[in-house]
C-alpha cells in the first residue's frame, strides 16, 4: 500500500481543510511529522486509519472525531487517495456527528457515510460502508488490528508487548493472527467434557435418587454401596406384605356386607313406619281447618258471581267521574268570565245569553280592524328607527377605534423595526459566542480532571512509596530464608559424611571443618522458600503496577495542564456563566427574528386595512341619516291618525286583545255548560243499569255486590288453599292404605343406632384393611419400575464413566492444563509458532541496531506459579553469551526491541496477507530514549527501509531528529485549530 494524498476538514484538532501531498512527502523515502504535544500528530495517522476501515486505533477509537474548533454546521470529512495491491483508489469518509436542527433549536444526528472511488476506473464505485469495509480488507489483506500494528507501528504499545507476561501477549497475537479454529477445537473439546460430567453427574445422580426411592418405598436400610442383589430382596419383602394385607382384607369385606344386609332391612321398616305417623298427623291437621275452608269456599263462589256485574259496575264509575269533571270545568269557566269587568253579568246568564254576548263583541272587534292594519305598520317602523340608531353608535365606536390605532401604527412600527435590527444582530454574534462557550466548557471538564487526578496522584505517590516498601520487605525476607536454608541443607550434608569417604558435593575424603547442626538455623524448608519467592512476586508486581498508574497520572496531569493553559478555576466559571447567560441571550433574541418580520408585515397590511374601512364607514353613514329621517316622519303620521280615531283613550291593538279575550272565555262558558247537561244524563242511565245487574247477580243492592268483589290475587290464593288441602288429604289416605305401612307400624322398632355403630366399625375395619392392601400393591409396583430402572442405570453407567474420562483428559490437554507438562494450550501453541516466526525476523533488525549485540530467544517453558507458557520472549546478549528476561533492557534497548518488533511483525503479517508489500509505514514516538549511537543505528535500519522502496514517516516532537531528517511534516497549533506544513529541501508549503 502506498498513501498519495490526505485531506482532512473539522477533524480532531483539524478545523479547516489540511491538505497533505504525501507523494511529495515520500520523494526521500524517510519523512518526519513532528509538532508540539496536543497539536494533532497522531490526528494525521488517525485521518488514514478513519478513511480506511472507518474508526481509528486504541483508545482513541471512542472519542468524538468532530473538531471541537469547527463550526456545529461543518460536517467532518477525510479523503484519502492511496494505491493498494496495484489499484489506486479514493476513499471519502464522515463520521456519524450532530449537527444544528435548521428549523428549531437542538441537534440532530448525521449518520456515518462513506464513497469508494476507483481512480483507475477498474471498476464500480461504492456507496455502501460494509462492501467499502471488504473491498479495504480484500486489498489489504489484513484486518483494522493488523493494519494498526503494522503500518501504523506504536512503539509504547510493542514496548509493553515486550515486557507483558504471556496471558497479555497472547491477547495481542489473537488480535493479528487468525486462531480461531483452533480456540473453536478447545472450546469443543471443553464444551464435551463439561457435557460429559454433566451426563456422569446425572447418570450417578440418577442411581443415588434412585436407590433412595427404593429405600424410602421398601422401608430397608440404604446401604453405602446398593446393589442389584439389594434391591430385589427389598421387592420380595414388599411383595410378601402384599399377599398378607390382601387376605386381611377379604375377610373385612366380608363381614361389611352382612352387617349391611341387616341394617338396611330395619332402616325400612322404620321409613315405612315414619310415613304413617306423618300421614296420620296430616289428616289430622286438615280436620282442625275445615271451617276455614268452608268460608274460603263461600267467598270464592260470590266472587266469581262478582264477574258478571265487573264491566257495568266500571262503566257506572266511569260515568260519575266525567259528571264531576263537567262540573268543575264549567264552575272554571264561569269564574274566569266572571273575572272580566263586561263578563260579570253575563257569566251567570243561561246559554243564549252568552250567545248573544259573544256575537255583540265579535261584532265589535271587525270594525276596529282597519285600523289595527295601520297601526301594525308602527312596530316595524319603531324597530327599524331603533336599529338604524343602533348601528349608528356602533359605527361611531368602531370609526374611534380604528381612527385609534391608525393613530398608534406609526411608534408601533418603529419598535418593531428596531426588534428586527437587534434579532440579527443577535444572530450574527450567536455562533461566536457559542464557540466560545464550548472551548470554556472543556478547560471547566478539564479542570475538574485536573484536581481529580493531582488527587489521585497523591495517592498513588504513597502507594509507590508503601508497594517499594513492601518489595524491599519481601526480598528481605526471602534472602534471610534462602540464607538459613543453604546452612541448614550444609548441616544436613555434614551429617552424613564419613572419614574417607567422598563429599557428594566436592568429592573430596577429606572434611576439615563440617557444619554442625547448632550453627545451623531450622525451621527453614522449601515450601517456606516458595511462599516467600509468591510474596517478592506479588510485592514486584504490586510495585510495578503503581508506578505504572504513577506515569499515566502524570501524563494526564501534563496533558490537561496544556488544556488548561494556565487558567484558574474561578475566571473560568466566572466566564462560562457569562458566555452560557449570552448565548441564552442571543438565541432567544435571534429566534424571535422570524416573528417580527411576520408582525411587521401583518402591520403594514392593517394600517392599509384601516383606512379603507374608514372610508366605507363614512359614506355608509350618510345614506343611514337620509333612510333615519324618512321612518322619522313615517311614524309621527301614523301616530296622529290612532289619536283622532281613538280619541286618545286607548290602544286599537288594546281593546281588539280585550274584545278577543271576552269572546272567547263566553265560548268557554257556553261549551262546558253543554257538556255538563250532557254528563249528568250519562251518570242517571249509568246509575240505572247497575242496579238491575246487582240484582240479577243475586246481590241485594250494590253496596253487598260491591263487598263481595275480590282481587285476582285472594282468588288465586283461596284456589290454592282448597287444593292443597284436598291433594294431602288424598295422599295422606292413600299412604294409610298401604300394606308395608301398616305392617310396619303393627311391628316392633328396631335399635338403628346400634345397627348403625356396628356398621360403621365394620366399615372402618375394611377401610383400613383396603388401605393397607393398597398400600401394599402401590408399594410392589413402585419398586418393580424403581428395580428395573435401578438395573438400567447401574449397566449404563460405565461406559459414560469411560467417556468422560478419555473427554476430560483431551479437554486438559488442549487448553494446557493436566498432563500437559509446558502448560501450554492449542491455540497458544499456534501463537508461539508465529511468536517464533515474527522473534525470528525481529532478531534480523535488532542485530543490527545493536551492532550484533542482541538477538531474540523464543521460550516456551511455563511461566511463574504454573502459568501456561508458550509465548515467553527472552533476549540473547553476545557480550556475556547469556540469555535473560527482556524486562532487564534498559530504556533505550527497550525502545530498539520494540521497533524490532514491530518490524518484524510488519514482515511476518505481510507474508500472511498474500507477501503484498507495505509501502508506506508510519513509526510513532519513542526515539527519545535513544543516545547518539544508538540513534544512528536505528537511522541505518530506516534507511535501508527506505532504499527497498518503502517510505517511512517517523512521529516525533525529538529535536535530534529534526536534524537528520530534512523533510518533515510540520503540525501547527493554534487558538482556532491546527494546520499543517512541508518543510524540506524541496521547500516550505
Amino acid at each position: 500500500m502506498r498513501v498519495h494524498h490526505l485531506r482532512m476538514k473539522a477533524f480532531g484538532p483539524f478545523a479547516d481543510e489540511a491538505v497533505i501531498d504525501v507523494d511529495r512527502l515520500s520523494e526521500d523515502g524517510l519523512f518526519l511529522l513532528h509538532g508540539p504535544t496536543g497539536a494533532g500528530k497522531t490526528t494525521v495517522l488517525d485521518a488514514i486509519a478513519f478513511a480506511l476501515f472507518g474508526r481509528v486505533p486504541g483508545a482513541r477509537g471512542i472519542k468524538r472525531l468532530h473538531s471541537d474548533h469547527a463550526r456545529p454546521e461543518d460536517v467532518p470529512e477525510v479523503v484519502l487517495e492511496a494505491t493498494i495491491a496495484g489499484r489506486r483508489l479514493r476513499i471519502t469518509r464522515s463520521p456519524e456527528h450532530l449537527r444544528p436542527k435548521r428549523r428549531a433549536a437542538g441537534t440532530t444526528k448525521v449518520q456515518a457515510k462513506a464513497t469508494l472511488v476507483w481512480v483507475d476506473g477498474s471498476g464500480p464505485d461504492l456507496t455502501r460502508l460494509p462492501e467499502i469495509g471488504d473491498a479495504v480488507v480484500r486489498l489489504l489483506g489484513m484486518s483494522a488490528e493488523q493494519f494498526f500494528q503494522v503500518v501504523l507501528l506504536p512503539q509504547g504499545e510493542f514496548a509493553r508487548f515486550l515486557r507483558a507476561n504471556p496471558d497479555e501477549r497472547e491477547e495481542l497475537l489473537e488480535r493479528l493472527f487468525d486462531t480461531e479454529r483452533f480456540g473453536d477445537l478447545e472450546d469443543w473439546l471443553r464444551d464435551q467434557s463439561r457435557a460429559s460430567a454433566a451426563a456422569l453427574a446425572e447418570r450417578m445422580a440418577t442411581l443415588d435418587r434412585l436407590a433412595g426411592q427404593i429405600a424410602a418405598v421398601g422401608g430397608v436400610e440404604l446401604p453405602t454401596d446398593p446393589a442389584m442383589e439389594w434391591a430385589e430382596a427389598a421387592l420380595d419383602a414388599a411383595r410378601e406384605t402384599a399377599q398378607r394385607t390382601a387376605e386381611s382384607a377379604d375377610v373385612a369385606q366380608r363381614e361389611l356386607d352382612r352387617v349391611h344386609r341387616t341394617h338396611d332391612e330395619a332402616s325400612r321398616l322404620a321409613a315405612h313406619r315414619r310415613r304413617g305417623v306423618d300421614a296420620t298427623a296430616r289428616l289430622t291437621a286438615l280436620d282442625a281447618r275445615a271451617g276455614q275452608l268452608e268460608s274460603a269456599a263461600l267467598a270464592l263462589a260470590a266472587a266469581r258471581r262478582t264477574a258478571t256485574i265487573a264491566g257495568v259496575a266500571e262503566g257506572h264509575d266511569h260515568a260519575t267521574a266525567a259528571a264531576d269533571d263537567a262540573e268543575r270545568d264549567h264552575r272554571a269557566a264561569v269564574d274566569a268570565l266572571a273575572d272580566l269587568p263586561e263578563g260579570a253579568t253575563v257569566a251567570t246568564q243561561d246559554v243564549d245569553a252568552v250567545e248573544a254576548a259573544i256575537t255583540r263583541w265579535n261584532e265589535e272587534s271587525g270594525r276596529w280592524e282597519p285600523l289595527a292594519r295601520r297601526v301594525s305598520d308602527r312596530s316595524r317602523l319603531v324597530d327599524e328607527i331603533a336599529r338604524i340608531d343602533a348601528q349608528r353608535n356602533a359605527d361611531d365606536r368602531q370609526l374611534g377605534e380604528l381612527q385609534a390605532d391608525l393613530d398608534a401604527a406609526p411608534a408601533r412600527r418603529s419598535a418593531i423595526v428596531a426588534s428586527i435590527d437587534a434579532a440579527s444582530a443577535a444572530g450574527n454574534e450567536l455562533h461566536r459566542l457559542e464557540v466560545e462557550h464550548a472551548r470554556l466548557g472543556s478547560i471547566t471538564t478539564a479542570l475538574t480532571d485536573h484536581a481529580t487526578a493531582l488527587r489521585a496522584r497523591a495517592v498513588a505517590d504513597v502507594e509507590v512509596l508503601d508497594a517499594r516498601e513492601s518489595h524491599s520487605r519481601a526480598r528481605e525476607h526471602l534472602l534471610d530464608l534462602r540464607e538459613r536454608r543453604v546452612a541448614g541443607m550444609a548441616a544436613e550434608l555434614a551429617a552424613t559424611l564419613a572419614e574417607g569417604e567422598a563429599c557428594v558435593v566436592c568429592g573430596s575424603t577429606e572434611h576439615p571443618a563440617p557444619a554442625t547442626d547448632t550453627a545451623a538455623p531450622t525451621g527453614v524448608d522449601a515450601a517456606a522458600e516458595r511462599a516467600a519467592e509468591r510474596e517478592v512476586t506479588a510485592a514486584e508486581e504490586r510495585r510495578t503496577e503503581a508506578v505504572s498508574v504513577t506515569a499515566a497520572l502524570a501524563e494526564r496531569i501534563a496533558n490537561l495542564e496544556i488544556v488548561i493553559d494556565g487558567a484558574s478555576a474561578d475566571a473560568v466559571a466566572a466566564d462560562v456563566e457569562r458566555t452560557a447567560s449570552a448565548v441564552a441571550v442571543a438565541r432567544a433574541t435571534a429566534a424571535e427574528l422570524p416573528r417580527l418580520q411576520d408582525s411587521l408585515l401583518d402591520l403594514d397590511g392593517r394600517v392599509t386595512l384601516r383606512r379603507n374601512e374608514i372610508s366605507e364607514m363614512a359614506a355608509a353613514a350618510a345614506g343611514r341619516e337620509e333612510r333615519l329621517r324618512s321612518l322619522t316622519a313615517e311614524r309621527d303620521r301614523l301616530d296622529a291618525e290612532v289619536a283622532e280615531a281613538t280619541g286618545g283613550r286607548i290602544g286599537v291593538a288594546e281593546r281588539r286583545r280585550e274584545l278577543a279575550e271576552l269572546a272567547t272565555r263566553a265560548a268557554r262558558v257556553r261549551d262546558t255548560l253543554h257538556s255538563l247537561v250532557r254528563a249528568r244524563d250519562r251518570h242517571t242511565e249509568s246509575a240505572e243499569r247497575l242496579r238491575k245487574a246487582c240484582a240479577a247477580a243475586g246481590f241485594d243492592d250494590v253496596g253487598a255486590a260491591r263487598a263481595a268483589v275480590a282481587t285476582p290475587t285472594q282468588v288465586a290464593e283461596w284456589e290454592r288453599d282448597l287444593a292443597d288441602a284436598a291433594t294431602a288429604r288424598a295422599a295422606a289416605e292413600e299412604t294409610l292404605t298401604d300394606p308395608d305401612v301398616r305392617a310396619a307400624v303393627d311391628s316392633a322398632p328396631a335399635d338403628l343406632e346400634a345397627l348403625g355403630d356396628e356398621l360403621a366399625a365394620a366399615r372402618s375395619r375394611r377401610d383400613v384393611t383396603a388401605n393397607d392392601a393398597a398400600v401394599a400393591r402401590h408399594r410392589v409396583a413402585e419398586l418393580e419400575v424403581q428395580v428395573s430402572q435401578f438395573w438400567a442405570a447401574a449397566d449404563g453407567l460405565e461406559p459414560v464413566r469411560a467417556r468422560h474420562a478419555e473427554l476430560a483428559g483431551l479437554a486438559e490437554l488442549v487448553s494446557g492444563r493436566g498432563q500437559n507438562a509446558r502448560r501450554m494450550s492449542l491455540r497458544s501453541y499456534v501463537l508461539a509458532a508465529r511468536l517464533e516466526e515474527v522473534l525470528i525476523a525481529a532478531s534480523a533488525r535488532l542485530r543490527q541496531m545493536s551492532s550484533g549485540r542482541y538477538e531474540f530467544v523464543h521460550s516456551d517453558a511455563a511461566g511463574p506459579r504454573n502459568r501456561r507458557g508458550g509465548l515467553g520472549i527472552e533476549v540473547r546478549d553476545e557480550y556475556t553469551g547469556m540469555v535473560r528476561a527482556a524486562t532487564t533492557l534498559s530504556g533505550g534497548e527497550t525502545f530498539i526491541g520494540s521497533l524490532a518488533l514491530a518490524l518484524g511483525l510488519a514482515d511476518v503479517v505481510s507474508a500472511e496477507s498474500g507477501g503484498r508489500v507495505l509501502d508506506t509505514i508510519f513509526i510513532d514516538e519513542g526515539f527519545g530514549t535513544l543516545d547518539p549511537e544508538a540513534l544512528d543505528l536505528v537511522m541505518a535500519v530506516l534507511d535501508e527501509l527506505r532504499s527497498g522502496g518503502r517510505v517511512v514517516g517517523v512521529v516525533s516532537h525529538v529535536e535530534g531528529l529534526r536534524a537528520r531528517i530534512p523533510v518533515q511534516l510540520h503540525v501547527q497549533r493554534t487558538e482556532l485549530g491546527s494546520r499543517v506544513r512541508v518543510e524540506g529541501a524541496v521547500g516550505v508549503s
